[in-house]
């Protein structure tokens, strides 16, 4: 239905848990850029448990090559750096939601070139400047799946 494209990540056990969540959601994964793991790496693994059959992942080695490549009518930005809840997304199937590298986001020239695609998870307390990756895609993309009932054919209970 979506897919969820990590920029560079870096920690293996949120990527992992990521991985899971989009075996159970029937959502595409995307890996751009350098991780900053291998995907073999035995935590990765492990987060993702005996799923990892279910996970539709791609793997895009070239950074710039998907941002000039992306549909932005159909892509948005997950960042710290807005005010504009998630919560404003009006999503379609086939939309993509990029979220940045554990260690820095999103690149600030993409947010400052495309502001109408960045969107935030709001934070009550100013002292914290972000939720785990592994959370934050779980927020948003359950919020996302919800619109269409989980992908659930609900007539058949």
């Amino acid at each position: 239905m979506f897919t969820v494209a990590l920029i560079e990540p870096q920690i293996p056990p949120n990527t992992g848990n990521i991985a899971r969540l989009c075996a159970a959601t029937h959502m595409e994964l995307l890996i751009v850029g350098q991780a900053g793991f291998e995907l073999t790496d035995r935590y990765l693994k492990r987060a993702g448990l005996d799923y990892w059959e279910f996970v539709r992942i791609k793997y895009q080695p070239d950074v710039n090559a998907f941002f000039e490549q992306l549909d932005l009518t159909r892509t948005y930005f997950l960042t710290t750096k807005v005010k504009r809840p998630y919560t404003a997304i009006q999503p379609k199937p086939g939309d993509i939601f990029l979220f940045g590298k554990e260690t820095a986001g999103l690149p600030e020239s993409l947010l400052k070139a495309h502001p109408d695609n960045c969107l935030t998870i709001p934070m009550v307390n100013p002292h914290v400047r972000s939720l785990n990756l592994a959370t934050s895609v779980g927020i948003v993309m359950y919020h996302m799946l919800s619109r269409f009932n989980f992908g659930l054919d609900i007539s058949a209970e």
